[in-house]
């Protein structure tokens, strides 16, 4: 992996002439110009920040509420004792060992898209998908990363400047050994003596946390979350380097950027060459308090890969986005994700156990698929009696699905045509929890202790009916342009998961996620410094 310092060459490189000095907020190169950002999570708050610091005014607009971690370690439910506050507008908790559980229809964290054949999780709030997830930060391996992406994105540009970018403006570190020395971790020791005896490489996987706070955690200073296994319902700790946190706060910090909660953009159009789009105001209740429209120079699509994808399917089903080409809405993935729980193991892992995780391994041999598997803490509630853990396992594999406009809902909706059939990706997951089983349990006398029913959606988990990683629906080169402008539409970008072709190659997404946007907005800036402006 490149060193940090040398990315300043290739990020100065990448802008040219046109905008090095423009792209960090020396000169406020687009002064007079203005933007709307559709979403505030990882792109978005990158979008945010780079739009500020090069003079643009800037209104990001975020569905969900803020969510202001409170000193009295309350400000977000847990999944031991779910709550509205862990879903957007639902009745029953998203996930988790209770998700029978009947609560309040409020403005929630984590939003259900029940599409045709999967169900997609996303975040609701400022701060988007980084109030919710693990902020497990892996880099891709060149080995995949050059067979799903193009040239355009080359391998060296991402891991010399953009890759680095993020994981320095996200904070990322690795879990320091006094933590996982802690007794609170012993799940994840247990992972790593689990991994020597299926003669794996443990890779140590980076995360976007603050682990002085979960030291601190751990000393009974701040409230017990990730050291417990909490987190997916938000950090009551505060140890989450979320976007609202750290890009959001430098973007507002520019005096160029407004952040509006609880506005959602329902409708987006083009006016006279600038881009209206029509926004809802609605309370926690789901009350519509009122409708606005908004317009702006340039529009930015941040909201994630289903709900960007659905605005522009919407759009053009309705004719305000006429000249979209026939890829708006393809290419969509789940990021060949496959969430696995194993129970009654004969280490001791724990209950409650110290998290967010610490190493994952490759399966390069997998028959299927190029495989990986992370080891990730969950809460698991002592009346069930069992040492249990979960793991996501990630495969790469060819199938897609695409995002479609709904007339039922007059939305977008995913439509994944392999809810009936087993995919590579469920295959190879299969074949690589089962040989981790005989070579860690079974050959010692242990029962299978895994779920052969977990992929199908039962209640224990996500599995891999259900995820957490959406990708694609604009892709870029296809229904974008590798800048992220949608072809047709100069000022009209996306710049969120959806330009990812369904994969993020045996990673999770937040960090590519966030690296390609930061390429984005440098183009973005670069190439209106040399037009002139649009």
């Amino acid at each position: 992996m490149a060193a940090a310092g040398a990315g300043a060459a290739v990020a100065s490189g990448a802008l040219g002439r046109f905008g090095a000095l423009a792209a960090y907020g020396e000169v406020p190169a687009l002064a007079g110009k203005t933007a709307i950002v559709v979403g505030s999570g990882f792109s978005g708050a990158v979008a945010a920040l780079r739009l500020g610091q090069a003079g643009v005014r800037t209104t990001v607009l975020e569905r969900g509420r803020r969510w202001e971690v409170k000193p009295s370690g309350d400000t977000f439910c847990t999944i031991k004792n779910p709550d509205w506050r862990c879903a957007w507008f639902n009745d029953r908790p998203p996930l988790g060992l209770d998700i029978n559980k009947k609560i309040e229809r409020k403005a929630g964290l984590i939003a259900t898209h029940e599409g045709e054949g999967i169900r997609v999780l996303s975040g609701a709030g400022v701060g988007g998908g980084s109030l919710v997830i693990g902020l497990y930060m892996p880099q891709p391996r060149r080995s995949e990363w050059d067979k799903v992406y193009p040239s355009q994105l080359p391998f060296d540009e991402m891991d010399g400047t953009y890759w680095p970018r993020a994981r320095e403006n996200l904070k990322v570190g690795f879990i320091p050994s006094d933590v996982q020395a802690h007794p609170q971790y012993r799940g994840a020791r247990a992972w790593l003596e689990y991994l020597a005896e299926f003669g794996k490489e443990p890779v140590p996987i980076p995360f976007a946390v603050d682990w002085n706070a979960i030291r601190e955690e751990l000393e009974g200073k701040r409230i017990a979350c990730h050291s417990i296994g909490e987190g997916p319902f938000g950090s009551n700790s505060g140890a989450k380097n979320s976007v609202d946190r750290t890009y959001l706060a430098r973007a507002t910090a520019t005096g160029n950027v407004t952040i509006l909660a609880q506005h959602e953009v329902t409708e987006i159009r083009e006016v006279a060459g600038r881009y209206e789009v029509v926004v809802k105001l609605t309370n926690d209740n789901g009350d519509v308090l009122s409708t606005k429209k908004m317009d702006a120079d340039y529009l930015f699509l941040a909201a994630g890969s289903v709900y960007s994808s659905g605005l522009i399917v919407t759009a053009k089903a309705k004719g305000w986005l006429p000249k979209l080409n026939e890829q708006i809405g393809k290419g969509w993935g789940n990021n060949g994700d496959f969430l696995v729980l194993r129970m009654t193991l004969r280490k001791d892992v724990g209950f409650d156990q110290g998290g967010p995780g610490n190493v994952k391994f490759f399966d390069d041999k997998n028959p299927f698929a190029p495989t990986s598997m992370a080891w990730e803490a969950a809460p698991v509630p002592n009346i069930l009696n069992v040492a249990s853990t979960t793991h996501l396992i990630t495969s790469v594999t060819p199938e897609r699905g695409e995002v479609r406009y709904d007339p039922a809902t007059g939305g977008g909706k995913v439509y994944w045509p392999y809810g009936v059939m087993e995919t590579l990706g469920e295959k190879a997951g299969r074949d690589l929890a089962t040989r981790f089983w005989w070579e860690t349990e079974g050959k010692k006398g242990f029962l299978f202790n895994g779920l052969p029913n977990y992929d199908r959606g039962t209640a224990h988990g996500l599995g891999a009916r259900n995820t957490y990683h959406p990708l694609g629906g604009l892709v870029m080169g296809q229904a974008t342009e590798f800048t992220g402008q949608l072809k047709g539409y100069p000022g009209l970008f996306c710049v969120d998961g959806a330009l990812l072709p369904g994969s993020t190659c045996l990673a999770n997404p937040s960090l590519t996620i966030t690296a390609n946007a930061e390429r984005c907005m440098d183009l973005f800036v670069a190439n209106q410094i040399r037009g002139g402006g649009r």
